[in-house]
C-alpha cells in the first residue's frame, strides 16, 4: 500500500510586524499638516487650519509663530518668495527642523487662476498657499550649508553693484555741468572700489571652506570658466554635481521644452531656472565658443548648420554646464569612496 505523504499540520502564521516579535510595528509617520505664510515687509499672516494669525516679521515674531505651530503634528509652512523678506523665517524653521517650502509666486498665481480664484489680500493669500500644499504636496527645503549663503549674498550683492555702476555710466553721457562730473567720476571709482573689496572677501571665503575651495579650483580648469562663474555656480547652484544632467539644464534655466500641438512640431525654447545662473552660463559660453578646444568647435558646428547665434551660445552653454556637472559629480564620488576606504 502506498504511504501517504507526510503533511505537517501545524498551523503557518502569517509573518506580519504586528505578530512577530521579530519585526516590531513601525508607527506610522502622520501626515503633513500644510499651513500657508503670506509674507509682507512688517507682517506674517499664518492659515491656522481656517484660522488667520498675524505676527509681526521680526525675530521676535518669527519665534511666536514657530512656537505656535510647534504645538501641532507634523506642521508644514508653505511661503513664496516674496524679495526676500521670507529669508528670515525660512532660515529659522530649517534651523528648528520645522518642515517649510519656498513657493515660486508664478505657480501659486497660475494655482489660484485654475482654481478661479480672483480675489487677492493676504488672509486669501495665507489660505490658498494651505491648500497648494494639500493639492500639490511640496518637498520640503533643505539646509544650506552657511558659507554657501554667506557666498550667495556677496555676490548679490556685487551684482547689484554692477548695475548701479552700469546705469551710472550710461547717464554720463549726459553730463555738462563740471560738478555732475566730477560727482560721477567720484560716484564710480566709490562703487568700483566696493565691488573689488567683495570680490576679495569672495575668495577669502571660499578659501576658508576646504571643499567649496577645491570645487572652485575644479570648476576653473574648464576653458572659459573664470572666477566669477565659478562662485556664481557653488553659491546659486549647490545642486552641481549631485544631480542629472537634465535636472540641473532644467534648474539652471537652459533645458529646452517642447511646444508641439496636434500636427504641428513647434521650436524649443528654454525658460524658467534660475535667471541668474543662466546669465553667467551665457556669458561664459561666450568665452567657451571662442577660446575652449571642445566647446570652440561644437559652436562653429551648429553655426555652420544653419543655427542662429544665440541658439548655440546657449547649446554651449548647456553642454557648457553639463561637462561641469559630470567633474563635479565624479570628483565627489571619488572623494566618497577615499572616506569609505
Amino acid at each position: 500500500m502506498q504511504k501517504k505523504p507526510h503533511m505537517d499540520t501545524t498551523k503557518i502564521k502569517p509573518i506580519t510586524s504586528a505578530g512577530n516579535p521579530a519585526c516590531p510595528s513601525i508607527p506610522a509617520s502622520p501626515p503633513p499638516l500644510y499651513l500657508g505664510v503670506d509674507i509682507a515687509k512688517a507682517e506674517l499672516v499664518l492659515d491656522l487650519q481656517g484660522t488667520i494669525l498675524r505676527f509681526e516679521n521680526t525675530p521676535q515674531g518669527i519665534i511666536r509663530l514657530c512656537a505656535q505651530i510647534s504645538k501641532l503634528s507634523a506642521p508644514h509652512l508653505i511661503l513664496e518668495a516674496t524679495a526676500g523678506y521670507e529669508r528670515a523665517l525660512l532660515l529659522y524653521a530649517l534651523e528648528r527642523g520645522i518642515a517649510i517650502s519656498l513657493i515660486q509666486p508664478a505657480r501659486v498665481r497660475h494655482y489660484a487662476r485654475a482654481l478661479n480664484l480672483l480675489a487677492k489680500s493676504d488672509p486669501i493669500d495665507a489660505r490658498l498657499l494651505s491648500r497648494f500644499g494639500r493639492d500639490i504636496n511640496p518637498a520640503p527645503a533643505q539646509p544650506r550649508e552657511p558659507v554657501r549663503d554667506t557666498l550667495c549674498e556677496l555676490l548679490t550683492r556685487r551684482n547689484q553693484l554692477l548695475d548701479l555702476l552700469t546705469c551710472e555710466n550710461n547717464r554720463a553721457a549726459h553730463h555738462t555741468a563740471k560738478l555732475a562730473l566730477r560727482q560721477h567720476r567720484t560716484l564710480v571709482s566709490l562703487i568700483e572700489k566696493q565691488i573689488t573689496a567683495l570680490e576679495k572677501e569672495t575668495a577669502a571665503l571660499i578659501d576658508t571652506d576646504p571643499a567649496l575651495h577645491t570645487a572652485d579650483t575644479l570648476l576653473r580648469t574648464v576653458v572659459g570658466v573664470g572666477p566669477q562663474t565659478s562662485r556664481t555656480l557653488l553659491a546659486a547652484l549647490p545642486e552641481l554635481g549631485r544631480s542629472s544632467r537634465n535636472q540641473v539644464s532644467a534648474i539652471a534655466g537652459l533645458a529646452p521644452y517642447d511646444a508641439d500641438s496636434g500636427q504641428k512640431q513647434g521650436k524649443r525654447f528654454i525658460r524658467g531656472g534660475r535667471s541668474h545662473v543662466r546669465k553667467i552660463l551665457y556669458l561664459a559660453a561666450l568665452s567657451a565658443a571662442r577660446c575652449n578646444p571642445i566647446l570652440k568647435p561644437f559652436y562653429q558646428r551648429l553655426r555652420a548648420a544653419g543655427k542662429p547665434a544665440k541658439l548655440a551660445l546657449v547649446a554651449t552653454a548647456r553642454k557648457l554646464l553639463t561637462h561641469l556637472n559630470t567633474l563635479l559629480s565624479n570628483h565627489y564620488k571619488n572623494t566618497q569612496k577615499t572616506l569609505v576606504s
